[in-house]
């Protein structure tokens, strides 16, 4: 053993003195005498086996063992609460991860022992922490015992000195659209719209434009309004200078919102984190917000802390790393809150990095825009019973996602500390919103497809000779099973349920078949698909991409759908349909449009192209176009679902949504849908634009509304009369009028039985 003894005096009388003054601060607290002082372990006769107790104990945590490992004197000095509570903040501050030492070597003094060695602390933020030529001081009291002090922690630590971290973060980097113009902007300029309603010419004019500007539902608006006195000054939403400028006139005449000096401003703006449309593409980008507290030990394991704001869905969530780098990060022994004692660690911070994604601004926009102007328009009608519904736009020969429209959707600024909105009001009433608008109806939902799905069939059952190109079939009201084995005996053809009946389609091919969506057509082709092969349908589905998810990454939980083989010819024929047991999610549907406007290939999905900026060091191409199967689809096969497709929009009378497109300057071909739920209908249209050389793949539902022509068809129009810069077709005027359910093929049935008694 070496021995030095004027160092060791030293050290001896450094200890002796924090040990004073750790004595001394404890007694000014008072109470202290009166605690009970814990009886301590027994100990080892050797200082460097108690040290190795020490650090298992401190390794696990044990800090109850640790501290029984302490002198008497230690322990009436520091309390086992006091003892446990500098451990547990030390360990915060280094997001502990560990704890390795190595003993040097011990002076015995008489009854004390001066043990020297070595610790290294190892933290996830800032590597290993080493913390060398420490000094441990044990006593003899029938066994070595520790005389601790704080520097036992770190050395430098005492009872007037801190552990202090500082995080310099870097500016989060921007999530860009396609173009490279801002979908979530650092530092962009944030409007929060005020009211005061007697300051209004009209509060229904100001709801209305309300509406329009922030996308709410016109009830919602009703309710915040409800809750304020006529003169009170109130918090409306929040929206980006994009939407103010547009709508500033507007704002102002309506409203009396405006830019104006003193208290009362009702169009204050501040810079934060804002982002485009503020909700047009919330389910897409996501939002920042703070760490949830469930959720607190798993970001701190990747170097956060409560206090910073982390990516909570979306873009934001599934790029945080990228987006918001990794802050410098320094760590710190401070005495008298400014004065360093001791640098102990940092943490080099890494760049954020832009994320540019495949969404087209302009018609994401307009997709966001038109659902919220449907529903608020046929309130009295479907809109006001409708849970939502998604909209999907793809491009046809790549799997670009080009815009993607959750409804209801939502502000995603709510969850960002510098927000003006009263945050306990607006999620309370976010999470009471039966349509749940927190889900990304696009994808994590799936719905029953309807007169959408009788495309896979038509596909299936041309491709696999079931019925003759040419043949003709007589489509007419209803059609009798019982041959097949039919457990119904009778069913009937969507046009009987109108009101009043719609004339029977009469004579058809298959491809005028899917263009007249005729039910008793698609019933014996699932008849006769069923009879030849009990898996040839749901086969033919899952190789079109149904049954499974499409792999699109980064925007969370994806549906897989439901497509199972039918069990008994009951069930096939149900499914021919689009009934039964098929369940699918928009963007499959979506997926599929998009392959049969491209000849059979069906593409991968993605939404995100890059990062980093082109021609600098840090770019990367995240996504590029990729075929999950190049079809082998019989190529007359899809001649006739493009025809059907295409006589949808074009044939009057045989085509279920002529009405709708009869007069666009433009071509489109789609199918409709009306799927029958326990309670009101899902409402579907799927369509590709434009006929010849096709670019987009367009899909989308609304829940529980009306038929397909009737709603969805109606907004894919209004999408694209916005977008090619036509003049808008108006919406139904009918939509307006009081709502009349939509009739079910039992209810049909039972008038038909009501009126042959």
């Amino acid at each position: 053993m070496t021995v030095r003894p004027l160092l060791s005096y030293l050290l001896l009388a450094l200890l002796i003195l924090s040990a004073c003054e750790s004595a001394l601060l404890q007694e000014s607290r008072g109470g202290t005498a009166a605690t009970p002082v814990p009886v301590a372990q027994t100990t080892s006769s050797d200082p460097t086996e108690v040290l190795r107790e020490f650090v298992t104990a401190w390794n696990s945590q044990d800090f109850e063992k640790m501290y029984g490992l302490l002198a008497e004197r230690s322990r009436e000095l520091y309390p086992q609460a006091s003892f446990i509570d500098k451990y547990t903040l030390t360990h915060s501050d280094l997001r502990f991860g560990g704890v390795q030492y190595t003993a040097r070597d011990v002076e015995y003094q008489g009854r004390t022992a001066i043990l020297k060695y070595d610790i290294a602390i190892e933290s996830p933020i800032f590597g290993v922490v080493v913390d060398d030529d420490r000094v441990m001081r044990m006593v003899d009291e029938g066994g070595w015992k520790i005389a601790w002090s704080p520097m036992d922690i770190i050395h430098g630590m005492s009872s007037r000195a801190r552990l202090n971290e500082r995080t310099e973060f870097p500016q989060r980097a921007n999530i860009y659209a396609d173009d490279g113009r801002p979908l979530a902007q650092q530092d962009g300029l944030v409007y929060s719209l005020y009211a005061i309603q007697q300051d209004m010419l009209s509060i229904d004019d100001c709801i209305g434009t309300l509406a329009l500007v922030t996308r709410q539902q016109l009830n919602t608006l009703r309710r915040i309004f409800v809750d304020y006195l006529p003169e009170t000054f109130f918090h409306i939403a929040e929206i980006d200078s994009d939407q103010y400028e547009t709508h500033q006139q507007a704002l102002a005449a309506d409203c009396d919102i405006r830019v104006s000096d003193g208290p009362l401003n009702k169009a204050r703006s501040y810079q934060s984190r804002s982002y485009y449309g503020h909700g047009s593409a919330t389910h897409v980008v996501g939002y920042i917000g703070a760490v949830p507290a469930d959720e607190l030990d798993r970001w701190e394991a990747r170097g956060y802390s409560a206090r910073d704001l982390v990516g909570r869905a979306g873009i934001e969530l599934s790029y945080e790393e990228t987006l918001a780098g990794k802050p410098q990060r320094y760590l710190r022994i401070l005495e008298g809150g400014s004065t360093v004692i001791r640098e102990l660690a940092g943490a080099v911070g890494q760049a954020p990095r832009p994320v540019t994604l495949t969404i087209n601004r302009d018609l994401q926009a307009i997709m966001a825009q038109t659902m919220s102007d449907a529903v608020n328009y046929a309130f009295p009608n479907w809109g006001g019973i409708t849970t939502g519904g998604a909209l999907v736009a793809m491009e046809a020969t790549s799997g670009k996602i080009l815009a993607l429209a959750s409804y209801p959707s939502f502000d995603p600024h709510i969850f960002n500390r510098d927000t003006e909105y009263n945050v306990l009001n607006a999620i309370t009433r976010l999470n009471g919103d039966p349509r749940n608008p927190f889900i990304n109806k696009a994808l994590a939902e799936q719905y029953t497809p309807g007169s959408v799905y009788k495309i896979v069939t038509a596909l299936a059952a041309a491709s696999e000779d079931i019925w003759a190109r040419d043949a003709i079939f007589d489509c007419d009201y209803y059609w009798y099973g019982e041959t097949y084995g039919d457990s119904q005996a009778v069913r009937t053809d969507w046009r009987l349920l109108e009101s009043p009946p719609k004339d029977p389609a009469g004579s058809v091919t298959m491809a005028d078949a899917l263009a007249a969506s005729c039910n008793p057509f698609f019933y014996e082709m699932g008849a006769l698909m069923f009879e030849a092969d009990p898996n040839m349908q749901s086969g033919y589905a899952q190789l079109l991409g149904f049954g499974r998810q499409t792999g699109i990454r980064a925007l969370g939980l994806e549906a897989a759908g439901d497509i199972a083989p039918p069990g008994e010819i009951t069930t096939a024929i149900n499914n021919a349909i689009g009934q039964g047991d098929v369940a699918v999610t928009v963007i499959q549907m979506a997926q599929l449009t998009a392959a049969i406007a491209n000849g059979g290939n069906l593409w991968q999905p993605y939404v995100v192209s890059h990062i980093g900026s082109e021609g600098e060091p840090d770019f990367q191409m995240e996504n590029e176009p990729s075929q999950v199967a190049a079809l082998d689809l019989d190529a007359e096969a899809l001649d006739i679902a493009r025809a059907g497709m295409c006589k949808v929009t074009t044939v009057e009378d045989l085509g279920t949504a002529w009405f709708v497109f009869d007069d666009a300057p433009y071509t489109i071909c789609g199918k409709t849908g009306t799927a029958e739920t326990a309670g009101n209908p899902h409402a579907w249209f799927v369509a590709y634009w434009p006929r010849e050389n096709p670019q987009i793949a367009f899909a989308g539902v609304m829940a529980h509304s009306r038929e397909g022509s009737e709603v969805v068809a109606p907004m894919i129009r209004r999408i694209l009369d916005d977008y090619l810069g036509e003049p808008r077709k108006d919406f139904p005027e009918w939509w307006q009028e009081p709502y009349i359910p939509v009739k079910t093929q039992q209810q049909a049935l039972a008038e038909l039985a009501a009126a042959e008694n």
